[in-house]
């Protein structure tokens, strides 16, 4: 009896199940696109995560590892050493910042390193050198010609076109260049003080499991050496990706809020039309819980239908997003569909209304019967408590946190949607009540349309929230943009460094300084001391590498500082990068016979992560020996600055005879930087340089290419506002079409009408849209502030533009939607009327 109850009440009702279905189904388009790209994505990696990693199992560590520590532990077959460094390579008059891998010929134990020729990597001689084709184009030269690393003269004998990671990247700081471990001897790159990293890669007999890999992690007794599966691997490779899908994943959720919001009307416009039905079956005898089993059934199936419509499209979707990624990112990706990501977006796009729909039911479970035996219409239902809805706001909350995976940004997007949603509504009908007064004065078409604004308040304040979410989220992201690049465009501007160099040797500082002089407009910004070091206590605990999995991107971090190597650093003073935000800056020189530990100041973020605080200690241990130090101050530092700055600052007379090497930042004449850079390799051929405009143009062209992509998935959105509008106003208009067709029978001309519909739309867009664009600037000021320490960037046409094109549209939906209502004639309306 109830299923057919459910489908006899649906059949009866046709433009609602369309309009319904038509709704929730482009709200979860996006979704279910960005879930699709995601899920594939990651099932490519996890297929070819041994290819990636080229081994079972890698640790990672700036230190030597004891392989008895290791073979202790797990059962090895073989294993491979690696090194990971920088270094300037140079050909042709021409240099730049390569990223060397030093890989011995039996490596990788799993896939190959391919190149043009489709060969496999393999050395035939120790000169030989392998370059990315990135690094061939730089430097102007083919297969078969000479690259100067250090202090030895390479053959560039092929490049590398697929490494296993290749296909996966952006582009990271520098291309690579593989060689051989005897030619890193040649080259003599590495020297007391040098930042290089050694990878232990290791084919096993037997698949490692969790309690071995926390074994492994205590017998290395390294707290800054990474234990890596190919698990991790592949996440690592994908980590930007990543961040960029979390992203992509909330602004498909605001799509689906708005599809939500409409189906909150829809479903309670549904309600409203059939409340006595609902009170005469509650009158007959009916329970009230077969009621409710009748109405949350009949949202079930709608569910269900548009759930299924939505995932259908994710196998059309697909090949689009990764076209679009592949162009835009420099990515190689080719993704098969999989049906794994259909998981997620059913269970939102059914779970989602039905959360709404218990609250939305619940009111009319307890109507009164009184009303059926009255000929007055007892008009709107009472607001129920907000109570009702917690469920689905909780339930929304969590799944913002599950697809942004980080508890703050979920946090704060779903709290944006919520606070301002309730304001509004609270706001709005305190604010409409008040403006009633208004449907008396000025003209009649001012009259009437006031009128209906007033007297439809929930209609209203639906379409209302639904364009100011729209062009929130449309405004938000082009000027989060703008702050971005301001930021990073200032060395462009000559504002700060044009080159950052590092691997100075102690002994080459007073001649760089004097090279630097002697260059026309160059000056030495900052020249900073670094020494290589490891954290081994905090709050006078032991430090483990962690290798448990981390759920958030704030937990990621927190483990990836704990687990990284820690680079010490020593001025007086702060750097004008700098700011104080806590406690006080070191004083003085340290002496050992007055103090056990050292004075430092941290970064107030990473204290953060390791979860320290003003007048914690540390210990560090730089070659074996333990260094204690107490935390005296918090700084703030402004990264995009380009200057060296340091996570840990210690006092002066503790590092000063430690082995270090140095880092600088450079001010020139940007028409000269390659000049500059080309005598830099001759005259300090191991000292690296990175071109600060060079990697400034690089990112930004990531960064718009990231934009582009938002905002294309931003438009999804819109779309879905402009069809949630699209189905408010026809429903709005169909609810009103006897009151339509009443004033043409009292002698309005259609002109007439469709005007005082028009003045209605324009005063809701144009003032819904002016709010969403001031909530985007008022979250821009706050995330430039908060999250990026950047000055606010104000763009007028930013603000106007969305206005402008969302009452343009709504404008025209609302004419069409209209002008074809009121092609029926009035005596078949009132004919139709129930």
């Amino acid at each position: 009896m109830i299923l057919k109850l459910i489908f006899r009440e649906l059949k009866s009702s046709p433009k609602f199940v369309l309009i319904f279905i038509l709704n929730l189904s482009i709200g979860l388009i996006g979704l279910v696109s960005i879930q699709s790209f995601k899920t594939s994505f990651s099932e490519e990696l996890d297929s070819r995560s041994k290819s990636i990693l080229g081994a079972d199992l890698a640790i990672s560590s700036r230190q030597e590892i004891d392989l008895k520590n290791v073979t202790s532990v797990v059962s090895i077959s073989d294993h491979a050493k690696s090194i990971r460094l920088f270094s300037m390579a140079g050909a042709n008059n021409n240099s730049r910042l390569a990223s060397i891998r030093v890989i011995e010929s039996k490596f990788p134990f799993y896939g190959q390193i391919l190149l043009k020729d489709q060969r496999p990597l393999k050395f035939s001689s120790d000169k030989e050198a392998y370059i990315y084709p990135e690094l061939q184009r730089q430097l102007d030269i083919s297969v078969g010609d000479n690259i100067k690393i250090g202090d030895a003269e390479f053959l560039v004998a092929g490049l590398v076109i697929d490494d296993g990671q290749q296909s996966f990247q952006m582009g990271g700081i520098a291309p690579r260049v593989y060689i051989s471990p005897e030619g890193l001897k040649l080259a003599n790159l590495i020297k007391e003080g040098s930042t290089y990293t050694n990878t232990y890669s290791f084919k096993i007999k037997e698949k490692v499991t969790k309690e071995q890999l926390k074994q492994l992690s205590l017998s290395i007794n390294d707290s800054s050496a990474r234990v890596i599966t190919p698990e991790k691997s592949s996440q690592q490779v994908s980590r930007i990706l990543n961040y960029l899908n979390d992203f992509l994943g909330l602004v498909s959720l605001s799509g689906l809020f708005l599809a939500t919001m409409a189906m909150m009307y829809l479903f309670r416009s549904f309600l409203y039309k059939r409340r006595k039905e609902i009170a005469i079956f509650q009158f007959l005898g009916l329970k009230k819980s077969t009621v409710f089993c009748i109405l949350i059934g009949q949202l079930f199936t709608l569910s269900i239908i548009s759930s299924l419509i939505a995932v259908s499209f994710g196998p059309i979707i697909l090949p689009f997003i990764i076209d679009l990624f592949n162009n835009q990112l420099g990515y190689n990706l080719q993704l098969t569909y999989t049906y794994s990501s259909l998981l997620l977006p059913i269970i939102i796009g059914v779970l989602s209304p039905m959360f709404i729909g218990v609250a939305l039911i619940y009111p009319y479970l307890h109507i009164d019967y009184k009303f059926l035996f009255s000929h007055e219409d007892e008009g709107e239902s009472k607001a129920s408590s907000w109570l009702i809805y917690l469920p689905w706001i909780v339930f929304f909350y969590i799944i913002s946190i599950n697809i942004s995976h980080s508890v703050i940004i979920g946090s704060i997007f779903s709290s944006f949607l919520f606070i301002s949603l309730g304001l509004l509504f609270l706001g709005g009908s305190f604010l409409l009540k008040r403006l009633r007064r208004l449907s008396t004065e000025g003209s009649l078409t001012s009259k009437l349309a006031w009128g209906f604004l007033t007297r439809y308040r929930v209609s209203t304040l639906f379409i209302f929230s639904s364009l100011m979410i729209s062009t929130t989220m449309i405004t938000l992201i082009p000027t989060l943009r703008n702050v971005l690049l301001s930021e990073l465009e200032r060395p462009l501007k000559g504002e700060g460094p044009s080159l950052f160099l590092f691997d100075i040797q102690p002994e080459q500082v007073e001649d760089l300084n004097v090279f630097i002089k002697e260059q026309d407009n160059s000056e030495v910004l900052v020249m900073a001391p670094m020494i290589r070091s490891r954290l081994s206590k905090i709050k006078g605990e032991v430090v483990q590498s962690s290798v448990k999995e981390s759920t958030t991107r704030e937990e990621e971090r927190a483990i990836r500082m704990r687990n990284r190597g820690v680079n010490l650093s020593y001025r007086d003073g702060l750097d004008i990068s700098e700011s104080l935000t806590d406690g006080r800056l070191t004083k003085g020189v340290f002496d050992p016979d007055k103090n056990e530990a050292a004075e430092i100041t941290l970064e107030h973020r990473y204290a953060s992560r390791l979860g320290v605080d003003v007048g914690d200690t540390l210990e560090f241990e730089i070659f074996g020996i333990p260094l204690p130090a107490k935390i005296v101050g918090l700084r703030d530092i402004k990264w995009t600055s380009f200057r060296p700055n340091f996570f840990i600052q210690f006092q002066k007379g503790v590092l000063e005879d430690a082995p270090k090497t140095f880092v600088s930042a450079v001010s020139a004449d940007r028409t000269k930087i390659d000049t500059i850079q080309q005598k830099l390799f001759k005259k300090f051929p191991n000292i690296s340089v990175i071109d600060i405009t060079r990697t400034i143009g690089r990112i930004t062209n990531i960064m718009e290419s990231m934009v582009l992509i938002l905002t294309s998935m931003t438009f999804l959105v819109f779309l879905v506002g402009v069809l949630v509008l699209y189905s408010l106003i026809g429903h709005q208009l169909i609810i009103r079409l006897r009151d339509l067709n009443l004033l043409k029978i009292l002698g309005l001309k259609d002109s007439q009408i469709i005007k005082i519909v028009l003045t209605e739309t324009t005063l809701i867009s144009a003032f819904s849209s002016f709010i969403g664009s001031i909530l985007s600037l008022g979250l821009g000021v706050i995330l430039s502030k908060v999250a990026f320490k950047s000055s606010f960037v104000f763009s007028l046409p930013l603000i106007i533009l969305p206005i402008v094109v969302v009452t343009s549209i709504s404008i025209l939906i609302t004419y069409f939607t209209t002008k074809s209502m009121l092609r029926r004639n009035a005596a078949d309306v009132f004919g139709d009327i129930n």
